[in-house]
């Protein structure tokens, strides 16, 4: 038997359900003391042959208490009762009445144990009355016997309608507590019944199968009766195993709670509902920062321990008809499947991130657990539950882009979207085909007017949009975990490419730019100094820069890699200096060898006297603090001029060349010793298609 304890139980029920509930609770009524008044007087209470009928009774106790569980499919289990086989096994021997008893008693005695509602116990009383007396009337029918007989010799002659009642057991069990599950969720009750086929039939069959089989075992050996408990406990285990892989397949084994595919189908059966109801369904997608660092620097088996921790607390944040789920990684979800407008659900979410804020103790150390959040609703901003989760995705892009934020989807958020989930999907084929390259771009000494240095520039060419802007690949790169093999990849072919130009005969310097994920990587700097082994460069010949922005991601980590690598020799350089809150607190802890000063400032100084004073006190603190300083953007000869007369290093822009391969690189550095030329100004010919979206907003090549 299949109870409705778990349908008509959990939210407040509607006054249809209540309505229905106590209609089947009244007609069960009525059909009990209608047979116990027909019954009872006649009822041999002393006779031997009420052994049988005892003993089925106390096995109809046994089997309440311990129901089957069998898998849905979707994450959830039901539970079929093995009192099916006893129970029908006493209708169909009588008497009717002591069937009814039992069985309402048992039922009542387990409602009472689970403390489920009256009205739960109300209704499975009722439904199991009615279920009862339907068998029974189908069996006599059937075979032809009165139907309110108290005893019934059953013989092999009566397996046919044994199995049709079995089958009127069935569908009136399920029926009525399907009729709640429709009221509740808005489906139809045929759609419910049609699920409960499927889940539960075979089982059902099994266990209404064997209640004949039981029945005519009573009839000839009362001892062999207890042996019908070997299949059913059969059974039982079997049913038990399929519902724990299930389980297993549905549930994350280090929280315990749903996984991505779980989480999915439960979205998809809360819209079905939002659809019938109109209710509102909100989803938050939550990304924890900075837990990298954790598990890095304190080991995975803390950052499970913190996992497990957030998990804990996730649950307790929200009530209980809310599912947390675990999607992968560092990333959860919640479903709120009956969410009161976008107010409440952002209300819950200040909860949960206010819940996760209060520090974590793990292997001594106190860990403050920030989460990024990001939410959306249905119908208001989608109706399928793909794009529902897409605009939750895209609103946590939003939160995490300032770190521990609560955003909900807006439509300005999400102008580059399509392009973006898109490129996503692009982003590992794109590695594996090579469609990522290496643009270098030259810096020019002002007292010589040679090339000096160059800067190493990534581009991805891709194979439908064309040239992509690193200010949109680099940070889906960040976000997916591939920056740090793009990375390591763009290293080695910038320090080959510088190889090959000094085996040339250009004895040149190379930067680089790396991004706050490589920069917090200890081993960064040993693999740096075998890399520059290999190809035979100096590591003074190497130029890391780095942003502000860069290292105060993990300013711990990232000064001890930027330490380390200045104790290999390798020049450090700040870049894009004046845009931030560069300070000299902070040039004297990061102690680098050059400051770089940005563009924006460059590109104005003929125009704008704020950003002239900039770059001319740039200038002079670099010389005032020993550092040589570097001026990128310059796009006219003025602009060189002015940068010169005021002392500033190194140049780089346009004026001097732009961008261009490895090859074109060579070929124009050649030319120039072939004229004997300390530089082929202008030569490097006009950009290429789309060159000037990737170079006059260059997002460098390892950030």
């Amino acid at each position: 038997m299949a109870p409705a304890a778990d349908s008509a139980a959990g939210a407040t029920p509607s006054r249809t359900v209540i309505a229905y509930a106590m209609t089947v609770f009244l007609l069960g009524a009525i059909v009990l003391v209608a047979v116990l008044a027909l019954q009872l007087p006649d009822i041999p209470w002393a006779s031997w042959r009420m052994s049988t009928t005892y003993l089925l009774t106390v096995l109809l106790f046994v089997g309440e208490l311990r129901p089957l569980l069998v898998a849905r499919g979707d994450g959830d289990t039901d539970r079929v009762t093995v009192s099916s086989t006893f129970a029908l096994a006493l209708v169909l021997t009588g008497p009717l009445a002591l069937a009814m008893v039992s069985q309402v008693l048992a039922t009542g005695l387990d409602d009472v144990r689970k403390r489920r509602p009256l009205l739960v116990c109300a209704f499975n009383a009722g439904q199991y009355v009615l279920t009862l007396a339907a068998a029974r009337l189908v069996f006599g029918l059937v075979a032809d016997l009165p139907v309110t007989e108290v005893e019934t010799a059953f013989t092999t002659r009566e397996i046919m309608p044994s199995l049709l009642a079995a089958a009127t057991f069935f569908l009136v069990n399920n029926g009525t507590v399907a009729g709640v599950v429709a009221l509740n969720s808005g489906q139809r009750v045929i759609n419910v019944l049609r699920e409960d086929i499927r889940v539960q039939g075979m089982a059902s069959a099994i266990l209404l199968g064997l209640a004949p089989i039981t029945a005519v075992v009573g009839s000839f050996s009362l001892i062999m009766v207890p042996l019908m408990m070997l299949p059913l406990l059969g059974v039982q285990h079997n049913a038990w195993i399929a519902a724990q892989r299930q389980h297993d397949a549905l549930h994350d084994g280090l929280t315990g709670l749903p996984n991505r595919e779980l989480f999915r189908h439960r979205v998809e059966r809360a819209i079905a509902l939002s659809r019938n109801t109109g209710v509102l369904v909100g989803v938050m997608l939550l990304d924890l920062d900075h837990f990298k660092e954790v598990n890095d620097t304190l080991g995975h088996q803390v950052g499970d321990g913190l996992l497990r921790e957030v998990a804990t607390r996730l649950i307790a944040a929200v009530p209980e008809e809310i599912t947390v789920a675990r999607l992968g990684g560092d990333e959860f979800a919640i479903l709120v499947p009956s969410a009161n407008g976008v107010p409440a659900v952002t209300a819950l979410a200040e909860r949960v991130a206010g819940r996760l804020r209060e520090p974590v103790v793990a292997e001594g150390v106190r860990i403050g657990v920030q989460a990024s959040i990001g939410i959306a609703i249905c119908p208001e901003h989608a109706s399928s539950v793909q794009i529902l989760l897409q605009r939750a995705d895209i609103a946590l892009y939003r939160a995490k882009s300032n770190r521990g934020e609560i955003q909900v989807y807006r439509a300005e958020i999400d102008q580059h979207t399509v392009l973006r989930l898109s490129l996503l999907g692009d982003l590992h084929t794109a590695v594996d085909n090579e469609e990522f390259e290496l643009l270098y771009q030259p810096q020019v000494d002002t007292s010589s007017g040679s090339v000096v240095a160059i800067e190493a520039l990534m581009r991805w060419r891709h194979p439908a949009h064309g040239v992509i802007s690193p200010d949109v690949f680099i940070p889906l790169a960040e976000n997916t975990g591939l920056i740090s093999a793009m990375s390591r990849n763009a290293m080695e072919s910038a320090l080959a490419m510088l190889a090959l130009l000094r085996g040339g005969g250009h004895d040149l310097s190379m930067a680089v730019n790396v991004s706050a994920r490589l920069l917090s990587d200890l081993e960064l700097p040993r693999w740096i100094s075998k890399m520059l082994l290999a190809a035979s460069v100096p590591p003074s010949r190497l130029t890391i820069e780095v942003t502000e922005s860069t290292i105060t991601a993990d300013p711990v980590r990232a000064m001890q890699v930027l330490h380390d690598l200045r104790e290999i020799g390798v020049r450090l350089a700040v870049d894009d200096f004046g845009t931030g809150y560069s300070s000299l607190s902070y040039l004297r802890r990061l102690q680098p060898d050059e400051l770089k000063v940005d563009k924006s400032f460059v590109m104005q100084m003929g125009v704008d006297e704020n950003s002239a004073v900039i770059v001319r006190s740039t200038v002079e603190l670099g010389h005032g603090l020993g550092l040589s300083v570097v001026a990128e953007g310059v796009e006219d000869q003025d602009t060189y001029d002015a940068l010169a007369g005021l002392g500033c290093d190194r140049i780089q822009g346009f004026h001097i060349a732009r961008p261009m391969s490895g090859a074109a690189l060579k070929s124009w550095l050649d030319a120039a010793v072939l004229r004997g030329t300390a530089l082929p100004t202008g030569e490097a010919g006009p950009p290429q298609p789309g060159e000037d979206i990737f170079e006059r907003d260059p997002r460098r090549a390892l950030t």
